[in-house]
């Protein structure tokens, strides 16, 4: 009878990858690259989780080569809905990507394989999770807007696979050839991304691989960024991103994760990740992203005085040169940093017309209207405060914010008896991040890496390791 049911379930999900491989055809005229992209990865998922049995590990495995493609569907609206002070802002654009598909996909194989997953996370999580869906369906029910419903079905999305997945490592452990596995794969996709950042920032364009996501971009263009230096206007490095800022988050993601299997990998297989942190470590420079090179290197530095400390020995490299790098990069300044600030400013007066109700996941934009900054070239500064509190309190309001704060501090709690260098150095990076940047909020590929950073703090935290005794 077992056999039969187990039989049934692989059935189901077998038809459900066949159905969605079926709705991804319908788009095959729109983009036939980014068609045949997008069901290679759907089958890799589908094979994986044949293979391996185990929906998690599929579903890790998937992110780890779709997490960096920019592969999204903008979904028909108005087009006066998107217009701020006449002028379209691809923010109010609702937009399906290629990492909700592939959650979408595995909260329907957990549904139909065991629904008691989500019932134990209901019951672990019950009033924050409870406090903040209401909230979310508050908003809903009163703003009515595609935009609002799709950012707080996803960032709801996320947290219940986030939940799931960390209660899946604690009752199972993870397997040496799965850690391989994983290590293999951010390796070649943080490779790849290196590549393509390197010869973005090599020519200074763009190199026309937008069935991946590749953003159209130039140096001097218009909506491109870019730094001067010398006099000469230099590209920063893209990868499959949409902006430079997140592929240096990438990169810092990438390194931490890479420190996770170097603890874990069989020792014959351990330079597959010391060779993915130092391409993260070298590819992140051309990004030029200020907040995260000095976040990478700071960790670095923290690190290396600490394997100083237990071992009483010099390291092979000195971080002083990293940090002496990394402040070259500031002889070429940029608006970046008053930008941010004339965001900030703008923050108070949106703020207080919307301080109980919010203004709804992904509208901050569209309630800037005239009070939106102009850069020094003379153009509005349409772009979310650069603030992850700020434009989580602005669009949450209070009680959605606070909600949110009670569900964060829960998840914590429950998971983090006491931190490791290694815990409060990710959660730094996060808290950081998130004073000078918005994407961990605002885009699919910033929650994703959101909850992964988190997901990552609490792996390298003593209790997991208590209850698990050994993560490998």
């Amino acid at each position: 009878m077992q056999i039969k049911h187990f039989s049934k379930k692989k059935l189901l999900v077998s038809l459900l990858f066949a159905f969605t491989l079926l709705v991804l055809s319908l788009f095959v005229k729109e983009s036939i690259g980014r068609f045949i992209s997008i069901s290679i990865l759907v089958l890799f998922f589908y094979l994986f989780y044949l293979f391996s049995k185990k929906t998690s590990i599929a579903f890790i495995s998937f992110l780890l080569l779709s997490l960096p493609l920019n592969i999204t569907y903008q979904l028909p609206i108005e087009f006066s809905k998107t217009l701020v002070n006449n002028i379209h802002v691809n923010y109010l654009v609702p937009t399906l990507s290629i990492i909700d598909l592939g959650v979408f996909l595995f909260i329907t194989v957990l549904l139909i394989e065991n629904r008691l997953q989500f019932k134990t996370i209901f019951q672990k999580y019950k009033l924050p999770l409870f406090l903040f869906s209401l909230i979310l369906l508050l908003q809903n029910i009163f703003f009515r807007d595609l935009l609002v419903s799709l950012n707080s079905a996803r960032f709801l999305t996320y947290i219940f696979t986030f939940l799931i997945l960390i209660e899946e490592f604690r009752r199972e452990k993870i397997e040496s050839k799965e850690v391989k596995i994983f290590s293999i794969l951010l390796f070649l996709t943080t490779a790849g991304q290196a590549i393509v950042g390197y010869l973005q920032f090599k020519r200074g364009v763009s190199l026309g691989i937008n069935f991946l996501g590749e953003s159209q971009v130039a140096a001097g263009l218009l909506g491109s960024s870019f730094v001067s230096l010398s006099g000469t206007e230099i590209l920063r490095s893209y990868g499959t991103f949409p902006h430079p800022n997140i592929l240096a988050g990438f990169f810092l993601f990438s390194f931490f994760l890479s420190l996770y299997f170097v603890k874990n990998i069989q020792k014959k297989y351990s330079f597959i990740p010391f060779l993915t942190m130092l391409i993260s470590v070298i590819s992140i420079i051309p990004t030029f992203s200020r907040v995260t090179i000095l976040l990478l290197f700071f960790s670095i530095l923290i690190l290396s005085f600490t394997f100083f400390i237990r071992k009483k020995r010099l390291l092979s490299f000195t971080p002083i040169l990293l940090v002496e790098r990394f402040l070259s990069l500031l002889k070429g300044g940029d608006s970046g940093a008053i930008d941010r600030s004339n965001l900030v400013k703008v923050f108070p007066s949106i703020f207080k017309e919307n301080i109980f109700q919010g203004m709804g996941f992904g509208r901050y934009v569209l309630f800037m209207g005239d009070r939106a900054p102009v850069t020094k070239g003379g153009l509005f500064l349409l772009q979310p405060v650069h603030n992850v509190f700020l434009l989580l309190l602005s669009e949450l309001g209070i009680f959605g914010f606070l909600s949110f704060s009670f569900l964060i501090y829960k998840i914590l709690k429950e998971n983090i008896k006491s931190l490791t260098i290694l815990s409060v150095l990710i959660l730094f990076s996060v808290l950081v991040i998130g004073m000078f940047d918005h994407y961990l909020v605002s885009l699919p590929q910033g929650v994703g890496m959101l909850w992964g950073f988190v997901g990552l703090a609490i792996i390298f935290s003593n209790k997991l390791k208590k209850n698990k005794e050994d993560i490998n």
